[in-house]
């Protein structure tokens, strides 16, 4: 009998221990597996990546005068120039005859103007030499009108009635003569008009002159990249906005820029002085940002619209193998901080509320730690606060992934 109950407790044992194996295998299997990437100190460099376009920094378009006809084309599309070297030459009227009738009336009306302000002069003296003579003629008016009330036979023996007369005749007559000068104010005002007018006049006549040049002449080495003159013509095509355009236009293709154009999101991130890498045709080169617009413009196609702020990169030499017209791809170096925490971007999450946090293993699970950003670039970011070097965060963690989730490092 006692043989039978320690065969059947062996059994049990024998049982309960295949039970606890077989949990525990089970068990094990639960564990997640990630791949993990350890937090350490390093540097960042954040990039705003797109496209430019390469150009010349030195170019001009020349015109043609007003209402010239062309008389030669001296170049062809692609043909490169010397400074100096007529480009077109046009027939024009000689407008120097026209600059100086200009210059004759303008002196005249200064002339005129001079001769009326000594008119003024002299009028104004004849005024104050009229005023004199009736203050005087007023002063013995009073006089005598003085003496014939304090001593009336003096006043006769000297004639004083007839001398009243007299002078007040006379003080008649000089007001009389003062009211018939001329006031000329309103001529000078006119006179002055006359002045500006003719200013006017010649200003205008000056610039038709310098605009009347007989010949386009380039201003620096370069190669024509637009021709609309023909002989014969007026030397203008018609540009896309309905106005007219170059005769000619040279770039100087030694001295090449790249020019950006930036969205409403990317504008704040690009300021001048920021290094730039491009690649064009699997060649590398840099540059700097020199010029960022003050404003955005916008252009309109048949279809759409868009609205951009242009940026312009300065291309350090060497230049060679770069073709004005065609893009390059660039990368803005907008950001950096030097050794500082560092997480692969693949380990960030954000919740609902816009915090930022990784998962950490710590003694197979998973922790919830939420941390604070500094500089972010595509592929990693600064860790201000929340991790210590060192700690393993899970890589793209999936959403079966939680705090206290069992994990197993791949």
């Amino acid at each position: 009998m006692k043989k039978k109950v320690i065969i059947g407790i062996i059994i049990v044992v024998i049982v309960a221990s295949v039970i606890g194996i077989s949990r525990a295998s089970r068990n094990r299997g639960k564990f997640t597996t990630v791949k993990v990437a350890t937090v350490t100190k390093g540097d960042i460099k954040a990039y705003f990546s797109t496209t430019a376009i390469i150009k010349s920094k030195n170019s001009k378009d020349y015109y043609a005068p007003d209402q010239a006809k062309v008389k030669t084309v001296n170049v062809k599309i692609g043909d490169k120039v010397k400074k100096g070297e007529v480009l077109v030459t046009y027939q024009v009227t000689d407008l120097s005859g026209t600059v100086k009738q200009a210059q004759i009336n303008l002196s005249s009306a200064n002339s005129q103007k001079q001769d009326l302000l000594n008119t003024v002069t002299t009028n104004n003296q004849k005024i104050a030499d009229t005023n004199n003579q009736i203050t005087d003629a007023t002063n013995q008016i009073n006089n005598l009108t003085a003496l014939q009330k304090s001593n009336p036979v003096a006043y006769q023996a000297a004639g004083g009635d007839k001398q009243l007369q007299t002078l007040n005749s006379t003080v008649t007559s000089l007001n009389s003569t003062k009211s018939q000068i001329p006031d000329e104010t309103e001529k000078l005002k006119q006179a002055d008009n006359s002045i500006s007018l003719a200013q006017v006049n010649l200003d205008t006549a000056n610039e038709n002159l310098a605009k009347s040049v007989n010949s386009n002449v380039a201003d620096f080495d370069g190669v024509v990249t637009s021709l609309n003159a023909k002989v014969g013509g007026t030397g203008s095509g018609s540009s896309a906005n309905g106005g007219s355009s170059a005769a000619v236009t040279i770039d100087d293709e030694t001295s090449l820029e790249a020019e950006v154009n930036l969205d409403k999101y990317s504008a704040s991130e690009v300021k001048v002085g920021q290094t730039v890498t491009l690649n064009f045709a699997n060649k590398n080169y840099t540059g700097k940002v020199s010029y960022v617009a003050p404003s955005a413009s916008t252009s309109t196609s048949t279809t759409t619209s868009s609205t951009t702020l242009d940026a312009d990169i300065d291309i350090n030499t060497p230049q060679d193998g770069l073709i004005e017209g065609f893009d390059s791809d660039v990368n803005i170096l907008t950001g950096e901080s030097d050794k500082v925490l560092s997480v692969p971007a693949e380990s960030i999450k954000t919740d609902k509320s816009g915090n930022n946090y990784v998962f950490v293993i710590s003694n197979n699970k998973a922790v919830k730690k939420e941390i604070q950003l500094g500089l972010q670039s595509d592929i990693d970011a600064e860790v201000k606060s929340g991790l210590n070097v060192g700690d393993k965060v899970i890589l793209n963690p999936s959403a079966t992934i939680s705090n206290g989730t069992s994990v197993k490092a791949n």
